[in-house]
């Protein structure tokens, strides 16, 4: 059980613990948890996230180049990737990048892979006969031109069926992914003015004290060191800020940079909660 006496000094925020509960294993039943994912938003709104951008692209240009042939491992094409990069990151400093970085198959662009694993895992592409094409679901969220209809399938996708720990080298702790809820709160309630990462993690540990011993201490670094690593990554940077939820401000140089958190519109548009 999640909740029993040794958990009687945790700090919840607003929540009882059955809403903890609701909110943690049955995030978007809204007979049970406190979370009410929105069904419509101003398509404008999702039209400023550069990765829903990105990711439509992707599908548009499948869609004119399939039957697309993926390469013997069921990759995509190198010509495929290297087009789709370039095309997307036009900017000077980025395409100064690719130029002396070219890639050499998909497995070395996290972007275009994590792409490529969402597209699949929300049911928007298929594999046949090692070519990969657009399903008919895709194809009439395509012609509908509803943005927001692609980004909430992608959304769901990446917490329900991607493992948040799949490009990172730091210990499973699903707590982190599936505490994602509780996380939104906290930046929903405190992120109207800028805050440091660490308040936010913080306020997790208060919650969900017993994650710290998902890492262990070593020569380099602490399980404390490592725990706000890991949730900044996974639950700021590659969750919360690619799906356009915050705006991350980055002061000072590696390895003392401070990363302060502050909440889009799109948050409170997104996510509304009955306490």
């Amino acid at each position: 059980m999640l909740f029993n006496n040794k958990y009687l000094e945790v700090d919840f925020e607003d929540f009882s613990p059955q809403n903890m509960h609701g909110l943690l294993y049955s995030t978007f039943d809204e007979k049970k948890s406190p979370l009410i994912l929105t069904k419509e938003i101003n398509e404008k709104i999702i039209s400023k996230v550069e990765f829903i951008n990105h990711l439509i692209k992707y599908l548009i240009k499948l869609k004119k180049e399939e039957p697309l042939k993926l390469t013997q491992k069921g990759n995509l094409p190198r010509k495929f990737c290297t087009e789709f990069l370039f095309e997307n990151f036009s900017d000077d400093k980025s395409r100064t990048y690719l130029e002396k970085n070219p890639i050499r198959s998909e497995e070395e662009s996290l972007h275009i892979r994590l792409i490529n694993f969402l597209t699949a895992f929300a049911g928007f592409t298929k594999k046949n006969h090692g070519k990969k094409f657009l399903t008919k679901k895709c194809t009439k969220k395509l012609s509908l031109n509803s943005s927001y209809s692609i980004y909430r399938d992608i959304f769901l996708s990446y917490i329900k069926k991607f493992n948040w720990g799949y490009f990172d080298y730091y210990p499973e702790s699903l707590i982190i992914q599936n505490g994602f809820g509780f996380s939104m709160f906290l930046v929903q309630k405190y992120g109207d003015k800028q805050r440091e990462v660490k308040f936010y993690s913080d306020k997790f540990l208060r919650a969900f004290p017993t994650t710290i011993n998902d890492f262990s201490n070593n020569t380099y670094s602490t399980k404390r060191k490592q725990f706000d690593k890991c949730y900044y990554i996974r639950t700021f940077e590659r969750f919360l800020y690619r799906f356009g939820l915050i705006h991350i401000k980055k002061e000072g140089k590696y390895p003392s940079e401070q990363r302060f958190i502050m909440k889009t519109d799109l948050l409170d548009a997104l996510i509304k909660w009955k306490m």
